[in-house]
């Protein structure tokens, strides 16, 4: 497993999540960061008082596996290059474990990270929300 990270400038979130989507990667998660990179921010001055206001960039993460991680990666540079200063940056790192709380697995490799076939309310116990209301609503017209 491997998960590749990219820093970005914030306006540029849209184009990426949507090469991305046009490649069907399931799962992303986009986070706003500040000072990121070489520009750390911007010199402001409100009366008569100067400020550093720090650059709001965004920061995408996808994990996947050890063979579709570098193609990820070409993906996001190919829809961020323009050959300007603050294109963003694009590293993979290796993923020693991952850990599904929900479901309960846990080991090297993402058993299934797409769309899970079964709906999730049948991973879960077998009393739905609607039937334990059901129970409060009888316990208290009995009590009562």
């Amino acid at each position: 497993m491997k998960k590749v990270e990219a820093v970005i400038q914030g306006f540029k979130a849209d184009e990426v999540r949507e090469a991305l989507a046009n490649e069907e990667i399931p799962r992303i998660t986009i986070f706003e960061v500040k000072g990121a990179g070489s520009h750390q921010g911007t010199q402001k001055e409100y009366r008569g008082a100067r400020y550093i206001e720090d650059s709001a960039d965004v920061k995408i993460e996808v994990i996947a596996d050890d063979d579709e991680a570098e193609r990820i990666a070409h993906l996001i540079i190919n829809a961020l290059r323009t050959g300007d200063l603050g294109d963003g940056e694009v590293i993979i790192l290796p993923i020693e474990q991952n850990f599904r709380l929900r479901v309960g697995q846990h080991g090297h490799r993402a058993p299934n990270w797409g769309h899970d076939p079964a709906a999730s309310y049948l991973m879960r116990n077998t009393t739905t929300f609607r039937s334990y209301l059901k129970t409060l609503r009888r316990k208290f017209h009995e009590a009562g």
